[in-house]
């Protein structure tokens, strides 16, 4: 099955006007300005990925996405065997950066090859879980009430685990986080991520009364740069450290569990696409260091992705993908499913999914 073009279309979809804008630590975001990733291959077939610019953590925007795609990968991919993983990998690791437009691609690849092998994605991946995986939603910063109304909300929606933004004043943050357990109760498991905005003073000091809430982890606490404070908090609270912006790539990965103050690993699907997830989830299992499918809040796309990413390993513990729940619509003819906490993967070749033709003309850019 070879490439015959690959074509990137930009779009915007806002949240519902019932949800806030996901803010964190050092920032946020509005609406989707994503990009629609498609490899179009021999009759007729189509693969597809979405690519999420992050200014902030990686530097892309929505327009270099376009320009990548039209002046670096096009014209180097067309012509390529979709089953030959590696050498594309090698033709998308040419240039440096642009991480979220290699994801997207590696994983519009990857469904263009299961749709033409007749496979789900995550049976090609090790098929570990039998179609569906667990969800664990964002509770982004905003007042106490709000987390608070937001945080039930979900946990009557079946959900077993929450993911608590922190990281601004330390006191608030305990409080906060105080608040959400008295109103979920014991049985739901609950971590935190500070994205990088506390300093040792104040993660120490949160921390430790966050662990009498049952607080089982914490995601990048300090800056990325600070290897000596993260070793003492793993070696001085029974809280496990879960990174995100310092793992970004396979090499990445290997440094922080060498060091060893990580105790899980974020993969996001978005960043390092389907051939480097791997690679990364393989390497933490060497290591006994399991695994959770980040979110970079994708659209139905990339939620799809990132599930089937993550319903393919063993050492996939847990996946991040209820905050699509948040968007007004979606470019797909079927919606991503939830049911009782889990997110049920749609059966079809390679992703399973359908691009409503309608929906994307209304929402491109």
């Amino acid at each position: 099955m070879k490439v015959i073009d690959v074509e990137a279309v930009p779009f915007v979809i806002s949240y519902r006007s019932d949800v806030q804008p996901s803010r964190w630590s050092t920032g946020g975001i509005e609406k989707a300005e994503h990009v629609l990733i498609c490899v179009h291959g021999e009759d007729g077939l189509k693969g597809y990925g979405e690519a999420l610019p992050r200014p902030t953590f990686y530097g892309e925007t929505q327009k270099s996405i376009v320009i990548a795609v039209e002046e670096l990968y096009r014209t180097a991919l067309i012509g390529m065997d979709v089953l030959d993983s590696e050498k594309i990998s090698d033709v998308l690791d040419r240039y440096p950066g642009n991480n979220t437009v290699r994801g997207a691609i590696d994983v519009a690849v990857h469904d263009l090859k299961g749709r033409f092998l007749g496979v789900p994605l995550y049976r090609l991946l090790g098929g570990w879980r039998d179609g569906r995986v667990p969800v664990t939603p964002n509770i982004s910063i905003k007042t106490v009430e709000k987390s608070v109304e937001e945080s039930v909300r979900f946990v009557e929606m079946g959900m077993k685990t929450l993911k608590v933004k922190v990281g601004t004043d330390p006191k608030k943050d305990v409080e906060l986080v105080r608040a959400i357990r008295r109103a979920v109760g014991d049985d739901i498991d609950i971590y935190v991520d500070a994205n990088q905005g506390w300093d040792r003073r104040s993660a120490f000091w949160a921390l430790s009364r966050m662990v009498d809430e049952k607080v089982f982890a914490v995601e990048e606490p300090l800056p990325v740069s600070d290897v000596e404070g993260k070793l003492k908090i793993a070696r001085t609270l029974p809280i496990a450290i879960l990174m995100d912006e310092g793992v970004i790539t396979v090499q990445d990965v290997l440094r922080e569990l060498k060091i060893g103050a990580v105790g899980i690993i974020s993969v996001k699907t978005p960043r390092t696409g389907i051939v480097n997830s791997r690679k990364i989830i393989q390497t933490a299992e060497l290591f006994h260091v399991p695994c959770s499918i980040g979110t970079q809040a994708e659209t139905g796309v990339g939620t799809i992705a990132s599930a089937h990413n993550g319903a393919g390993y063993k050492n996939v513990v847990n996946t991040e993908l209820a905050n699509y729940l948040k968007w007004s619509d979606d470019l797909l003819v079927e919606k991503p499913k939830f049911e009782d906490g889990f997110l049920i993967l749609p059966e079809g070749p390679g992703l399973g999914i359908e691009i409503d033709p309608e929906k994307l003309e209304k929402y491109r850019i």
